[in-house]
């Protein structure tokens, strides 16, 4: 029987995809009770991917071909209602688990049945320079999230209620995910976490999450460039998020329009 499935979604991605699955298996201590679905969006270069995972990990892994790129959350969908596992693993393709026992995870949602998510450590370069691993809910003020944000990440304390884990890797409860809807299929690409976050604990009120500081992920993402087009994109989404929620228009928009001028006033930074 499986018990943990993890899903990950590729998309142009051989150059990321075989150190990933090289990094899990390294990590893996559940055996064939591991589940590992790769969905890939329509790839230029699928048949090849395909052939090398089949010769590398033969039918450890399951390859699937989603007829479109569409987005993110649809092609993470597809693996999810393709898996039997009870808890679901998202990961990205360019992400290296580095630490952490998966079947220590699975026990921890055996042990504890109003667990929904956990999140884990993450960073961005072998030297473990600190990465995202969560962030403040995008209701609150730019403000609160710049600088909450910063003494968060500096003191690693995560705070479920007021906080969302990054989506580049995060266990969730397979039911619980599935009642409360799976990822949004409108939201390409950005703002689906805080969206998850929403409406998983508003599905089931007496749920929490956890953060495992000791589980370590590497995302390999140190120095890659946001492009105003990415920023915009962001911004869309979260906006879209907030207003599915019943905020008031423009919540996201003034939230980060606060946030990035006083990054730039206190730090410097665009």
């Amino acid at each position: 029987m499986k018990k943990l499935a993890v899903i990950i979604v590729t998309y142009n991605s051989e150059r990321d995809i075989y150190g990933c699955l090289e990094a899990l298996f390294a990590h893996n201590d559940l055996g064939e009770a591991l589940e590992v679905i790769v969905v890939d969006n329509n790839s230029r270069e699928f048949e090849h991917m395909q052939q090398e995972i089949a010769q590398r990990y033969g039918e450890r892994v399951e390859v699937l071909r989603n007829s479109q790129n569409g987005g993110y959350g649809q092609g993470n969908n597809i693996g999810i209602k393709h898996s039997s596992a009870p808890i679901i693993m998202i990961m990205n393709p360019d992400v290296r688990w580095m630490k952490g026992s998966l079947k220590a995870i699975t026990e921890k949602y055996d042990k504890d049945e109003q667990l929904a998510i956990c999140g884990f450590k993450q960073i961005i370069n072998e030297s473990g320079k600190p990465g995202v691993s969560f962030s403040i809910l995008n209701h609150y003020p730019g403000l609160v999230r710049l600088i909450g944000g910063i003494i968060a990440k500096r003191l690693n304390l995560f705070c479920w209620r007021h906080m969302y884990f990054c989506g580049a890797c995060f266990c969730v409860r397979k039911s619980m995910f599935e009642q409360a809807g799976l990822f949004d299929e409108k939201i390409f690409l950005y703002g689906e976490e805080n969206d998850i976050h929403y409406r998983i604990h508003h599905s089931y009120p007496n749920t929490h999450d956890r953060y495992l500081r000791d589980y370590v992920y590497l995302h390999l993402t140190e120095n890659r460039p946001t492009t105003e087009k990415q920023f915009a994109q962001r911004v869309a989404s979260n906006e879209y998020v907030m207003q599915k929620q019943g905020r008031a228009q423009g919540t996201y928009i003034r939230s980060e329009e606060q946030r990035r001028r006083w990054s730039k006033r206190l730090l410097g930074n665009d």
